[in-house]
C-alpha cells in the first residue's frame, strides 16, 4: 500500500496556527506550504477551533488525494512530548492539553498517520538551527534570513517542512 503514496502532508499542530507542508513523495519536492488558522471562533472554544483546523487539514489532504479508495496521501504529524520542568508554562496555561486534544483529532483523520515527538525529528536543535538547515536544503524557499537572524517563513510552517523532510530523508 505504501507504493500508492504520491504526496506527504506534514503537520506541525497547534490550536491557533498550524503549519502544513506538502511534498511529492517520489521526487521529494516541497510543493506547498500553508499556515492554517481557525476561523472566527471564541477563544474559549478550543473544541470548535480544533474542528475547524481538522476540516482545513482534511481539505488539504483531499486536494492532493488523487485516487479515491487508495490512499495516495501520507499524513505525518508532530505529537506532544512530556517535558519536565521545561514544560511548566505549557502545562499551567493549558496549552499542552489543547495540543494533545488537536493531535488526537489529527489521528482521527486517517488510520495511517505517522507521528514524531519533537525529539524524534529535531533532537535538541533550536528552531533557528532547524530553519537555517532547511534554508540550505531548500535554497529557493524564503525560510530564514541568515544575515538578520530572522524567520521569513512562519515558524510553524518551518517545523512542518522539517517534519516532512525528516519523514522523507530520515534526518534534518
Amino acid at each position: 500500500m505504501s507504493d500508492s503514496i504520491e504526496y506527504v502532508v506534514a503537520i506541525d499542530p497547534s490550536i491557533n496556527s498550524v503549519g502544513c507542508a506538502i511534498f511529492k513523495k517520489k521526487t521529494k519536492q516541497l510543493v506547498a506550504k500553508i499556515l492554517l488558522h481557525p476561523g472566527k471562533i471564541s477563544k474559549e472554544s478550543y473544541l470548535s477551533k480544533a474542528r475547524d483546523i481538522i476540516d482545513q487539514i482534511t481539505d488539504v489532504m483531499f486536494k492532493y488525494d488523487t485516487r479515491p479508495g487508495y490512499p495516495s496521501v501520507q499524513l505525518v504529524t508532530e505529537i506532544p512530548q512530556h517535558f519536565g520542568v521545561g514544560g511548566y508554562m505549557a502545562r499551567e496555561s493549558g496549552a499542552i492539553l489543547k495540543l494533545t486534544f488537536i493531535a488526537g483529532m489529527i489521528y482521527n483523520i486517517t488510520d495511517t498517520v505517522i507521528s514524531y515527538e519533537p525529539n524524534q525529528w529535531k533532537g535538541q536543535l533550536p528552531k533557528d538551527v532547524v530553519a537555517r538547515r532547511l534554508q540550505k536544503l531548500y535554497p529557493e524557499e524564503n525560510i530564514y534570513d541568515v544575515k538578520k537572524k530572522k524567520f521569513i517563513m512562519d515558524h510553524n510552517v518551518v517545523d512542518a517542512c522539517a517534519i516532512g523532510h525528516v519523514y522523507l530523508y530520515g534526518h534534518i
